[in-house]
């Protein structure tokens, strides 16, 4: 069985632009979040506590929208990385036989579980049992 160790996702074509459009915003946002925070501030100097606590409340969710922002997406060069990594791994199933100590290794079955008796040992018709699933290592080949 062949699964796929990534994803098989693919970037936007435009990426850059959108990515300037994003800092735009943040810095508009960001200016607005600043002016209002000023403005909360000082209405809070004034004894307007309810007008005060309005604009400090909008100035500190446009600085977690930003935060947010930032830590939302992944970077451009990270996604590069994991589309060229992506790549399929072969999952075996190894059996061994309790009575006679033959040990077999096939393709991994869905429904295959450690310590399952799963097909009659071919030597001495005995249950195997299922002892290891992993993944087999794919071997380099030289040029």
């Amino acid at each position: 069985m062949k699964l796929m160790a990534d994803s098989d996702t693919t970037p936007l074509a435009d990426g850059a632009s959108q990515n300037w459009i994003s800092l735009a915003l943040m810095v508009v946002v960001g200016g607005i979040a600043l002016a209002s925070l000023y403005m909360g501030f000082k209405e809070y100097g004034d004894n307007n506590l309810e007008t005060a606590f309005m604009y400090i409340l909008i100035g500190v969710s446009g600085f977690v929208a930003i935060g947010f922002s930032f830590f939302r997406g992944q970077p451009m060069a990270k996604s590069s990385q994991a589309k060229e990594s992506s790549k399929e791994v072969d999952v075996v199933t190894t059996l061994e036989c309790p009575q006679c100590n033959l040990k077999r290794v096939r393709a991994f079955k869905p429904g295959d579980y450690i310590f399952k008796k799963d097909e009659p040992c071919t030597r001495c018709e005995g249950n195997m049992i299922i002892t290891r699933i992993n993944a087999r290592k794919e071997q380099k080949k030289k040029d």
